[in-house]
């Protein structure tokens, strides 16, 4: 869950252990052989900051499994969007090696989720979306991160 305030912290732990109950939960153990009988769950807390930009990056090109090649995908706010496949990112591929940007597709970033000062979150249509996320000295910096 995104967005939780201290006062609500409680709630949300309860609302993430009833969720291993949860229809789609147990059908999927079924399917899977595991006992529907055993839940198990782990409920981790970190503290979320209020991102400008947020995504996912991956060390092997996930498309064409070249390890040479970096790819990031990217969009205004929390990451969630871009994990979840609500938007359409913006895309980089980078190759490692040479340090050279191969490519950058500039993504639809149809909604962006933000970070609320006191709680929650918002969610705002189309903000900045002929914009692209990440300057292309931002976009070296994570590759050469995430070669470490």
């Amino acid at each position: 869950m995104l967005g939780v305030s201290h006062k609500n912290i409680q709630d949300a732990i309860k609302k993430a252990f009833s969720s291993c109950l949860d229809y789609r939960v147990i059908v999927y153990k079924r399917e899977n052989g595991f006992n529907i009988f055993d839940p198990k769950i782990a409920v981790i807390i970190q503290e979320q900051i209020p991102s400008e930009v947020a995504g996912v990056g991956f060390s092997i090109n996930p498309v064409t499994n070249d390890f040479d090649e970096a790819v990031f995908t990217a969009n205004w706010g929390l990451g969630e969007t871009v994990v979840q496949g609500i938007i359409t990112p913006d895309t980089y591929t980078i190759n490692k090696v040479s340090m050279i940007i191969l490519s950058k597709q500039l993504g639809k970033k149809e909604t962006a989720i933000w970070l609320l000062p006191n709680g929650g979150t918002k969610e705002k249509k189309g903000s900045k979306s002929n914009i692209f996320t990440l300057s292309d000295m931002q976009i070296l910096e994570l590759t050469t991160l995430i070669k470490q």
